[in-house]
């Protein structure tokens, strides 16, 4: 009788410490994919104004006329690159789309909310495709810059199941704001409402920005829970 017990509680301490060893590789991967995500939104904000500032005053390049990926390559058929400021791009858009794969798939071991997962993979996926097929390369680069822009709108506004109030409120918001840019961003509207206003450059730049500023919150969010539930 004695040994059952001895046997059946030492059977619940291993359960016990097999559940926390299980809890805190998910907690670090929490942290890892949220300070990942977060590097990500600083680090492309940065760099693209640090791209815009270094490109040379004679080729006058504006925010309102040119998109951000003709820092790598304008449109064809007369197409022109620039160094460095073709490379800065190129890797900034290359390492950044890898992070953000590198954080789908940790919090795929993590969370269970498969479509938002999806959407932001799609997004990572979108970005490399915009490193591989900078802008000087026709047809491909706009498919893979729609796929990055809608992913990751979608995947802003997915992540209210996710995050807690008030930050959900946050992401679709920017999520929104995002996803309405990228449907007045279409070449068809060009000549009308925002993109007329702004141009194409100020159209793209409020597709971009909101969901790179969401990329820093969501990575905070997942920081901050997966440092919490260490300490916890």
């Amino acid at each position: 009788m004695d040994t059952r017990v001895r046997h059946s509680g030492s059977s619940a301490a291993t359960i016990t410490l097999h559940e926390r060893e299980h809890r805190g590789a998910r907690n670090i991967y929490q942290v890892v994919a949220g300070a990942l995500l977060s590097i990500t939104g600083i680090g492309m904000i940065l760099s693209i104004i640090t791209n815009e500032a270094l490109y040379p005053a004679a080729r006058h390049y504006s925010t309102f006329a040119n998109t951000i990926s003709d820092l790598g390559g304008t449109e064809p058929p007369n197409s022109y690159m620039v160094q460095p400021n073709r490379l800065m791009f190129i890797m900034t858009m290359a390492v950044a789309g890898v992070l953000v794969l590198i954080a789908t798939y940790l919090l795929w071991r993590v969370i269970e909310r498969r479509r938002f997962l999806v959407a932001l993979g799609f997004f990572g996926i979108g970005i490399v495709g915009i490193a591989v097929f900078p802008g000087n390369v026709a047809t491909i680069h706009p498919l893979f810059s729609l796929l990055c822009f809608l992913g990751g709108s979608i995947a802003a506004i997915m992540s209210r199941k996710i995050l807690d109030v008030p930050l959900r409120y946050f992401a679709v918001a920017l999520g929104s704001i995002a996803l309405i840019g990228t449907v007045f961003g279409l070449e068809s509207l060009e000549n009308w409402g925002p993109q007329a206003t702004i141009g194409i450059g100020g159209i793209e730049r409020w597709i971009a920005y909101p969901v790179l500023l969401w990329l820093v919150l969501l990575g905070a969010f997942f920081m901050t829970r997966g440092t919490q539930r260490v300490q916890d």
